[in-house]
């Protein structure tokens, strides 16, 4: 579908769609854009992001970095990161979401603390004629664009590897997400199905390690000594309390899926771990994909409702990169542009597959 730019045709708004924008507290944004096809400049583009941990704060470094350097592009001309208060609370994004739609930003890019509870906030905005980029999060609206990774695709990532790594044969242990969750729902489904595929691979237990190291290396050690030989423990994250579960047991490490942030991955080659292990976890870069995306839809162009970026994995063979790449509680993310965008969009618009540019 195309996206005409909406706040470059403002006249042709009746007074009574005006009154729609004034309730919805926004209207409309800035005059800064472009025609169909042209390059836009002078963007005012906000970020507003539901909670803080490790891997969004990498996010927002990203964001950062990126709309710096378009700023001195002069694509954009302000942009702004606010995190809601409280723990990922819906009620108190949305109202953070009306006060930066006073802005009248071009662009909103929202990470949500519930695709649900948000959507209405997210139509208001979309009504102000703002265009809106959901991110990390699946969501139908009227109008936003969707840029996120498929939590399917992060259950086979998470577990294919690790099944290859013990040639297809012996005793696993699932390492849970965060249970009852849609992403989780969605992540363990798919490992389900694949395991299906594996007959000669038993799950002796599975452990609730809510996608956190500390957490899984605890329900570890509460049930390894009930356990036969564990050939892997692939799921959720979490490999570096994983192993420490194991070690402090007395048992060899076995083939776990690490976190991708420095300190994990320096962990990982420190340990010596060579058997197969491996990284794989959701792209905090999305939000320069995202920014990308922002820009083509102001462009005027061609793009999905939805866009469904890969995820970063890491192998043995990269782990050297990426240590050397990362400070301690850095993630390691896609390095997504113009160019790689442009590809990834044209792949899915084709039905092929999106493939993240190389690194370097």
């Amino acid at each position: 579908m195309k996206f005409p730019n909406i706040r470059r045709t403002a006249t042709a708004v009746t007074a009574a769609a005006a009154a729609v924008l004034l309730l919805a507290g926004c209207a409309g944004g800035s005059d800064a854009g472009t025609t169909d096809g042209a390059e836009p400049e002078g963007l005012k583009i906000a970020l507003s992001n539901g909670f803080v941990n490790g891997w969004r704060l990498t996010l927002i470094d990203k964001f950062e970095t990126e709309a710096e350097k378009l700023k001195d592009e002069g694509i954009v001309s302000e942009y702004s990161v606010v995190n809601a208060p409280g723990e990922n609370s819906a009620t108190e994004q949305a109202s953070q979401i009306r006060s930066l739609m006073l802005q009248n930003p071009d662009v909103l890019m929202v990470i949500p603390a519930s695709s649900s509870a948000l959507k209405p906030v997210i139509e208001e905005a979309c009504t102000a004629g703002i265009n809106v980029i959901i991110l990390d999060a699946e969501m139908e609206t009227s109008c936003g664009t969707v840029v996120r990774n498929e939590y399917g695709q992060w259950g086979a990532d998470s577990l294919e590897p690790a099944l290859e790594a013990i040639g297809g044969a012996g005793n696993i242990v699932i390492n849970r997400g965060v249970i009852g969750s849609q992403p989780e729902e969605a992540f363990h489904n798919r490992q389900l199905e694949i395991l299906a595929d594996y007959p000669d691979v038993n799950v002796v237990a599975e452990v609730n390690g809510f996608c956190d190291s500390a957490t899984a290396q605890k329900e570890l050690v509460g049930i390894l000594g009930s356990l036969p030989e564990v050939a892997a423990v692939p799921g959720c994250i979490g490999g570096m309390g994983v192993v420490q579960a194991f070690e402090s047991a007395g048992r060899e490490a076995p083939v776990v899926v690490f976190d991708t942030d420095g300190k994990s991955l320096s962990f990982w080659k420190e340990s010596g771990i060579s058997n197969g292990s491996f990284a794989a976890l959701t792209d905090p870069g999305q939000v320069v994909a995202a920014l990308y995306v922002a820009l083509a839809k102001e462009r005027g162009e061609e793009v999905p409702a939805d866009v469904v970026l890969p995820l970063v994995k890491i192998s043995q063979d990269e782990l050297d990169y990426w240590v050397a790449e990362l400070n301690a509680d850095e993630y390691a993310s896609i390095a997504w542009d113009d160019a790689s965008i442009e590809a990834a969009l044209k792949a899915q618009a084709d039905g092929e597959k999106v493939q993240a540019p190389a690194v370097s």
